[in-house]
């Protein structure tokens, strides 16, 4: 960390920030301030910016904490919730408050290493606000098709009752194309050249190429395909030991669900349109393997094409073979 000797860990709600922080001397402090402009500035003017602040990616609740203290030049470190509440559970910590919360982050910034927190660019805050609002709107769609269909089976149904949920479905179907069409412009202005290359592979759909960038701000975020493959929780995962514990085999799904999902149905096209897909797919099965198995290696096959793509700036070549074979 940039700042090793004065740390602060900051347990963050809705409406308050707990904070807990040591000074020059060593002496720790505790502190309650209130979640918004004039707290976090008040953070700001007791604390200062010479200093790491540690906080949870917890819900939306931090950004603006984070965004403040980075715009103001501190050392700001945003953690892995699921990490930090393990620190805690090996310590056998049988109590919970916002107070101990605190602590615990501050005490958890002192012994581990957390990442430097990036300002997520304008474009990939907007765009991941446009893609979960319209994942929103087809649970909704999806769950006013399945009262529908319900009522069909009701010999008595109330017709104003299908009326109401029909407009509701059109609205939706309205809404959802606008997003689209807006998420579409963002793209193109933003990662207009990228967009376009990663379309022509195969099998990847536009909402696949829009969640790829969108979710590694435009490949940035990642250094190799391993990287991706794991951001995806497309991993493999063994879980073995000793003798006697031989775990099922298969993915590791420690990442982004849905990002994952969309792949998976990627993969059903990519093995009927993309050559080396549909080879890796038929090779797999003639060993033996399950469908299942098979489709997951054709995901990580789709990913790798988009990160060679996306980091060689040229499009999908269908009889590409590589210099190192």
């Amino acid at each position: 960390m940039k700042s090793q000797q004065l740390v602060c860990g900051i347990d963050v709600s809705k409406l308050t920030v707990d904070v807990y922080y040591n000074d020059s001397s060593g002496k720790e402090h505790y502190l309650k301030l209130s979640n918004d402009h004039e707290g976090h500035l008040q953070l700001i003017s007791t604390l200062g910016v010479e200093r790491t602040y540690v906080m949870e990616s917890s819900g939306p609740y931090y950004m603006r904490l984070a965004f403040t203290l980075k715009k103001k030049g501190a050392d700001v470190r945003v953690g892995n919730p699921i990490v930090i509440k393990r620190f805690i559970q090996v310590r056998m910590e049988r109590n919970k408050s916002d107070k101990k919360d605190a602590k615990w982050i501050y005490r958890f910034a002192q012994q581990c290493e957390v990442n430097e927190w990036k300002i997520p660019s304008r474009e990939q805050l907007q765009c991941s606000e446009i893609l979960s609002a319209i994942d929103l709107y087809n649970r909704q769609m999806t769950m006013i098709c399945n009262q529908l269909e319900s009522l069909e089976q009701i010999p008595c149904n109330e017709r104003k009752v299908i009326n109401s949920l029909q407009q509701v479905k059109s609205k939706l179907k309205g809404e959802v194309k606008k997003l689209e069409q807006r998420l579409a412009e963002i793209l193109k202005q933003w990662h207009g050249q990228q967009l376009e290359n990663l379309s022509t592979v195969p099998g990847l759909g536009k909402r696949a190429v829009a969640l790829l960038i969108v979710y590694t701000d435009g490949f940035r975020k990642i250094q190799n395909h391993r990287q991706l493959i794991a951001l995806c929780g497309l991993a493999p995962r063994e879980y073995t030991s000793g003798t006697s514990v031989r775990g099922k085999k298969g993915i590791c799904k420690m990442g982004n669900g849905r990002l994952r999902n969309v792949l998976y149905m990627c993969s059903l096209s990519a093995i009927k349109h993309n050559k080396a897909c549909a080879d890796l797919y038929e090779r797999l099965k003639a060993k033996g393997k399950n469908g299942k198995v098979a489709l997951v290696a054709v995901c990580n096959k789709l990913l790798k094409q988009a990160f060679a793509i996306a980091m060689s700036g040229v499009q999908y070549q269908a009889n590409y073979k590589s210099v190192l074979l």
